[in-house]
């Protein structure tokens, strides 16, 4: 029998681990995977599996893809009716039932863990022997739903390598698994449901790693849910890195306050981007952290980011979740606070998904929520915030994004966080802006976007030049004032820059381009009374304040 795993994947340079790891294991059987995007034209990908001819279509089902799935499945089972569609992952893992009673183009659901029970299915399919035997299985029988006993997570280190032909994943952002489970109970979360984890042996983890390596793959993403858990092993697997990483960067998601010393002091020795860390914070409400299920000392996390973001290599990334149990709006400014005031590279503003299975959304009734029914199952309210509440979040979210997290308005957001002791209020005022105006219900362009910000914040007297000299910083601004206004000025900034000894101390690369072919991508600004050079292609920026001081007056 032929086989076809497919993924619909969120975007092209995703890829998908799920069926990399069910094809491996089940390397014996007659089997093809393809990955599509959520994007691509459904009637396209319906035809490229109608056409693959295959007798079974099999699917790796995600709240991202939930809804695409199914209605590529019911397609295809009226196309063809023979063609045996099976459902596997986490979205299809916790109502199988419900799931096979109400669509009759299913044919089998897979729970939890596939590998084995994967290949279990598809040895029973060929044998023509009794689907009972077959683990982890809901399937019809007799006009009845029936379900099988769910395997127990199995030791990942019987699992083979997944890559293979690197040629594949070369432009692709590359997904890595190096341990299965969390020792963790988080309420909203799937991945300790079984309280375990399952390590690969270290030198194991290392070997692979050197393919990534010696292949150039430009990011690995570890999917390990906690990947320090094993405090020493992670240690040991940072310092492999360190020693062997050329151009591939690494991308971990820790538990802040397991990070040790000796981490720390390993991480020192680490070149500038060769990792970068995903740190849920979640929320530093007290209440809302032991009612979640979380184990957090918010001041030993504090510190060890602290400790972290000082290295000034490592890309840290950290995350709130908007909508837990007893975080009203004004716990979760106090935990926005807590958190922007750290000053990491990215926070990430997330909203409660009650995911099927999970604990949250069996306490649904305790807490008062109201969600939403399909994937992904997002908060509308609960008992602590009103959906006006999570409205208003949602536009602190846009602002977070586009004038922090974007790292395009450093020298912005600096003055500001020095004048506002809630830094939530900057982004509300933001947000208030962007409404008064209008903003919020046009695309803006990056100049668009820069303007909005110097009106939101037009009261302070000296703020345009930081959002200004943001501007002049950022490539993909392109409303960068010729000179300025002064002729006299821009006359003076003309002859600085046909002046070969200036061109050559700050502009060695453009040693031999002459005056009129520098303005097209050179300017000199002032701002916070000091003179500056910008690289209007790639941002770059030099203070020439002595020298142009003295030609400026020399020449004018």
């Amino acid at each position: 029998m032929k086989t076809l795993l497919a993924a619909l994947n969120a975007k092209y340079v995703h890829s998908s681990l799920s069926v990399r790891c069910i094809k491996k294991f089940c390397s014996e059987f007659d089997i093809i995977v393809k990955e599509y995007t959520i994007n691509d034209n459904t009637d396209a990908v319906i035809s490229d599996i109608f056409e693959k001819n295959t007798d079974i279509a099999a699917f790796s089902c995600y709240i991202w893809n939930i809804e695409k799935v199914l209605y590529i499945c019911e397609c295809l089972k009226k196309a063809r009716n023979d063609i045996i569609i099976i459902l596997g992952g986490l979205e299809v893992s916790y109502d199988s039932y419900e799931l096979m009673q109400k669509y009759e183009f299913i044919d089998f659901i897979i729970s939890g863990e596939g590998e084995r029970a994967f290949g279990a299915l598809l040895q029973a399919l060929e044998d023509g022997s009794d689907l009972k035997c077959v683990p982890s299985l809901t399937y019809r029988s007799g006009g009845e739903v029936l379900q099988n006993k769910k395997l127990d997570m199995g030791d990942i280190n019987s699992y083979p390598f997944v890559y293979d032909n690197a040629g594949e994943i070369k432009n692709k952002i590359v997904y890595y698994e190096s341990s299965r489970g969390c020792p963790y109970n988080c309420s909203y979360c799937l991945s300790g449901e079984e309280s375990r984890v399952s390590f690969l042996e270290t030198e194991r983890v290392k070997k692979e790693l050197m393919f990534f390596i010696g292949n150039n793959i430009p990011l690995v993403k570890f999917v390990d849910r906690t990947f320090n858990a094993d405090k020493k092993r992670a240690d040991e697997i940072f310092e492999f890195i360190i020693e062997n990483a050329k151009n591939t960067k690494f991308h971990f998601e820790l538990a802040g306050d397991l990070i040790t010393d000796s981490a720390i002091s390993i991480l020192k020795t680490a070149k500038n981007d060769t990792f970068q860390f995903e740190i849920g914070v979640q929320s530093t409400n007290e209440k809302t952290i032991e009612a979640i299920g979380r184990k957090i000392d918010f001041n030993r996390l504090k510190g060890r980011i602290a400790e972290l973001l000082s290295l000034k290599t490592i890309h840290i990334h950290l995350d709130l979740i908007a909508g837990l149990p007893y975080e009203d709006m004004e716990s979760f400014k106090k935990s926005f606070d807590d958190v922007i005031s750290l000053r990491p590279h990215m926070l990430q503003l997330g909203f409660l998904k009650l995911l099927k299975g999970s604990r949250i959304r069996n306490e649904a009734k305790k807490y008062g929520y109201v969600f939403k029914s399909k994937a992904p199952y997002e908060i509308i309210s609960n008992d602590f915030m009103s959906f006006a509440d999570i409205c208003y979040l949602k536009k602190i979210e846009q602002m977070l994004d586009r004038f922090y997290n974007s790292g395009e308005f450093e020298n912005s957001i600096d003055y500001l966080f020095k004048r506002f002791e809630r830094k939530f209020d900057i982004f509300a005022r933001l947000a208030k802006y962007f409404e008064k105006e209008r903003l919020f219900e046009i695309g803006l362009s990056p100049d668009m976007f820069c303007d909005a910000v110097k009106g939101a914040f037009c009261d302070f007297d000296d703020f345009s030049d930081y959002a200004e000299f943001d501007r002049m910083t950022n490539p993909k601004c392109k409303n960068k004032d010729d000179f300025g206004k002064d002729e006299k000025f821009k006359s003076a900034c003309f002859e600085f820059l046909k002046d070969t000894e200036m061109t050559h101390k700050y502009l060695p690369e453009f040693k031999n381009f002459p005056a009129k072919k520098l303005v097209k991508f050179i300017q000199i600004r002032r701002f916070f009374n000091k003179f500056w050079m910008f690289n209007l292609k790639n941002g770059e920026h030099f203070e020439i304040s002595a020298d142009f001081v003295k030609f400026y007056v020399e020449t004018v």
